[in-house]
């Protein structure tokens, strides 16, 4: 039987972009039998004081070869204007390649390309490889880890020195589903290869909302800390929030 899942996320408060490793993980539901597809618009207009414009998509794309390769496909924009200016313009994409090696385990190979208007990267490029594992799969609950490297070459919008680096990437995943809600919490932690003083940690928590068979609502928390940011920034800690509704069309043959 063949499965096509086609998920329209709406209602987006915000898409995030923050400096990390993009998790087209979680955008997709394991038992997909060929193809899936996300698409996430946004957009918010305030009239007044000023002429506020804020527009945002993402899409992402899963397409299964065989039992064992996997190739996903994420891209995303948002853009603030406010007068006609640009204020922000943030963007990504990624590719990624999984392949299983059995029930609990598969690898993953990604490429990413990425700016950041509010961190000031302009230019930031990942490339990287790991193993994924998945110990705990239960009705209840789900539970998974992984452990690769990257290579991270970083350019920003003032004059100085790129960085160029490779990373440890660890993440954490533990979902728990209830009756008629779920929560998620992802880890992410991405020390220096050179030195583990140089860290990245993010943290998203999620709760969603089962409505009915097609409909629910979904809650997230993004925390990011950067242990040495770059010199420009004030801050080394970055809060998320986003909110949306997600419509779910399911053909089944």
């Amino acid at each position: 039987m063949k499965k096509y899942l086609l998920i329209f996320m709406l209602f987006l408060c915000k898409i995030i972009l923050a400096q990390g490793v993009v998790n087209s993980e979680k955008l997709f539901i394991s038992d997909v039998d060929k193809f899936s597809l996300v698409f996430s618009p946004s957009i918010d207009l305030q009239k007044g004081n000023s002429d506020v414009l804020e527009s945002g998509i993402q899409l992402s794309s899963l397409y299964k070869l065989n039992t064992k390769h996997w190739i996903k496909i994420s891209g995303g924009l948002d853009i603030i204007r406010e007068d006609g200016e640009n204020v922000s313009n943030d963007q990504f994409c990624q590719i990624r390649h999984t392949y299983t090696l059995n029930n609990w385990s598969h690898t993953f190979t990604f490429y990413q390309l990425q700016s950041n208007f509010n961190l000031g990267v302009s230019k930031r490029e990942l490339i990287g490889a790991g193993v994924r594992f998945k110990p705990i799969r239960t009705k209840k609950i789900k539970y998974d880890f992984g452990l690769g490297i990257m290579h991270e070459v970083e350019e920003y919008k003032i004059d100085i020195d790129n960085s160029n680096m490779f990373r440890i990437t660890s993440m954490s995943i533990m979902k728990l589903i209830f009756e008629s809600f779920e929560l998620k919490n992802i880890t992410y932690y991405q020390p220096s290869f050179d030195s583990f003083s140089d860290f990245r940690v993010m943290n998203e928590f999620d709760i969603s909302f089962e409505i009915n068979n097609w409909l629910s609502y979904e809650l997230n928390y993004i925390v990011r800390f950067d242990n040495q940011k770059p010199i420009f920034l004030d801050e080394k800690i970055d809060n998320y929030i986003t909110s949306g509704f997600n419509f779910k069309i399911e053909n089944k043959k």
